[in-house]
């Protein structure tokens, strides 16, 4: 139905707002071409009130200017408005009521559709000198765009960052906005938080950042933490306000080996890509490396830090905590505890929890282990609906008196004490981009058991964790249809339940000789999360940034688009 409708700037809004709606591709998908004039007609009167980028003359004149006209006498929008509206149709049937129907669409169409900002200079005149009900309204909006184009300020904005994201969801992606923040403030980088809200299956209750929340961000540099698709969508929703004449970086998230063929037309919108690990690395370079000049991609891990559980001043008062938090949660006191989190909103195929309970079956037989032994958590963010996999391990757990499921959106404090409570992290995912959850086990001395497989890969292969992790062997198999967005013809990893149990056994082992204690973590964490190391590698590439883009004196940044005008390639 839609087509890849190159603009200005390199990007197609109808094909991006066609890939955000589902509903939309239901509704007009057919190769009846009166559905597809249907479809533009309702970008050019619906779809304006719902994404404010088509509002942006420039886009809109330029897909206009490339529709084919099948009324002589009319340009593409007129024809796309008279499609829109069945009343008119009735009253003016084409060919034959052109001059009619012309008539309407000057004295009526013209200010009902808000169609002004797509009108040639002879159709402004026109609607100008055409008495109406609209007559006044649009003479003020002829008046005010002489006195903005006598005008034409050129902005500039400070240096500092402003990031985007879901600064108050409760999810994974919506940690990874409030790190960054937390270490662009560790290197005392100017910054403010733009929230963007998730869908409305997201908890949305995490306000550790609001006093920095703002509107519109004041700094000449945005930071994207969202989806390359949830970029999009702020940018159609929202319009190029906030992008427009400014820096532009998508800080990605992916989990799959592939960049989506969907996706390559979003590189348009920013001047950089950093991404997390080399897995999304080698992902998404070379949609970045397509374009002329390519899209700088940066490789630039991001902070974990779980400074929101106490600080306990000795081994004893860790664990009468940790003692407290198991019998809160009807945990045995004395067992040697796996545990693993997701969010049931997310992909339960990519997490793959069926894998951790088979692994640990196969490894703790019931006959040989008590429930005070050795038990496995799994915590959940609550499913928006039921999900048939969770209501079949909800059932699988009835049977098994060693299994504990917490269904609960919990505070941040309360998932990392959880965590802390027990002794040793599972994770047999399918794909990371990253991998936060296990990152935050390590940094509470936890021992990990993962797929060696994907993001994770980059922090658990690391020399310091080699007496804490245990990477499961796996092998690449097909994403079926249906199990992950955007993942036809994509592989990823299937862990090897049978190695896993084993590994869950040598854990179990190592917890006994230990006496259940937590393996030890340096003062102030590791280095490799810690955010003012992390900081620092933001605030050097961004100096970088601003030192090769076009910058006024007295520090206003005055560049949209450094790549550009540095010359700067790609650099893993």
């Amino acid at each position: 139905m839609v087509e890849v409708l190159p603009t200005q700037q390199g990007l197609s809004l109808p094909a991006l707002i066609w890939d955000l709606r589902a509903d939309l591709r239901r509704r007009f998908r057919s190769a009846d071409p009166t559905l597809r004039s249907k479809w533009m007609a309702w970008l050019v009167t619906s779809g304006t009130k719902e994404y404010r980028a088509l509002l942006d003359a420039g886009f809109m004149i330029h897909w206009l200017s490339r529709q084919a006209v099948d009324y002589p006498g009319l340009s593409p929008l007129q024809q796309l408005i008279w499609h829109a509206r069945p009343d008119v149709q009735m009253v003016h049937a084409l060919p034959q009521d052109t001059a009619e129907y012309l008539g309407w669409f000057f004295c009526h169409g013209v200010g009902e559709h808000a169609l002004w900002p797509w009108l040639t200079a002879s159709e402004r005149r026109q609607a100008c000198m055409t008495k109406g009900p609209w007559q006044a309204a649009l003479l003020q909006q002829a008046s005010d765009a002489m006195l903005l184009d006598a005008e034409s300020p050129a902005e500039s904005y400070p240096l500092g960052v402003n990031l985007v994201g879901y600064v108050h969801g409760q999810l994974g992606i919506g940690e990874d906005v409030r790190m960054a923040a937390r270490a662009l403030d560790a290197a005392g980088v100017p910054m403010a938080l733009i929230n963007f809200k998730p869908g409305h299956d997201v908890a949305q209750n995490d306000m550790t950042w609001r006093h920095r929340v703002v509107e519109l961000g004041p700094y000449g540099t945005n930071v994207f933490c969202l989806t390359a698709m949830e970029h999009g969508r702020f940018v159609a929703e929202r319009g190029f306000g906030q992008t427009r004449g400014r820096i532009n970086i998508g800080y990605w998230p992916w989990e799959l080996g592939n960049w989506p063929a969907t996706w390559r037309q979003l590189v348009h919108l920013v001047d950089e890509v950093w991404v997390s690990t080399r897995h999304t690395l080698e992902a998404v370079s070379p949609a970045c490396a397509a374009l002329t000049p390519p899209v700088p991609v940066r490789l630039m891990p991001m902070a974990v830090t779980v400074d929101e559980v106490p600080r306990y001043k000795s081994a004893k008062a860790l664990e009468a905590a940790r003692r407290a938090t198991r019998l809160r949660w009807h945990l045995p006191v004395g067992a040697c505890l796996f545990c693993f989190s997701f969010d049931l909103n997310s992909s339960i195929h990519r997490k793959n929890p069926v894998a951790v309970l088979k692994a640990f079956q196969r490894a703790f037989s019931p006959d040989l282990n008590v429930a005070e032994q050795v038990g496995l958590v799994i915590k959940v963010h609550p499913p928006a609906r039921p999900h048939p996999t969770w209501t079949l391990l909800k059932a699988w757990a009835k049977q098994d008196p060693r299994l504990h499921l917490i269904e609960e959106t919990l505070p941040r404090t309360d998932l990392l004490q959880l965590y802390q409570a027990c002794d040793a992290f599972v994770s047999l995912h399918r794909a990371e981009g990253f991998g936060r959850g296990i990152a935050e086990a390590l940094q509470l001395g936890l021992r990990v058991v993962t797929t060696g497989y994907s993001g994770n890969v980059d922090f658990c292969q690391r020399p310091e964790f080699a007496d804490r992790t245990h990477m499961v062997k796996y092998r690449l198999i097909k994403v079926r249809r249906g199990q992950y967005p955007y993942a036809q013809g994509q592989e990823w990893a299937n862990a090897d339940v049978k190695h896993a149990a084993q590994c869950l056994r040598e854990v179990a082992a190592q917890v006994k000789a230990r006496g259940g204690r937590l393996l030890p973590v340096p003062v102030g964490g590791w280095p490799v999360f810690s955010a003012a190391e992390v900081g620092q590698r933001y605030r050097d590439r961004l100096r970088e940034i601003w030192r090769h883009s076009s910058v006024a004196p007295g520090g206003q940044a005055a560049s949209g688009n450094a790549r550009l005008q540095s010359g700067i390639v790609p650099h893993s």
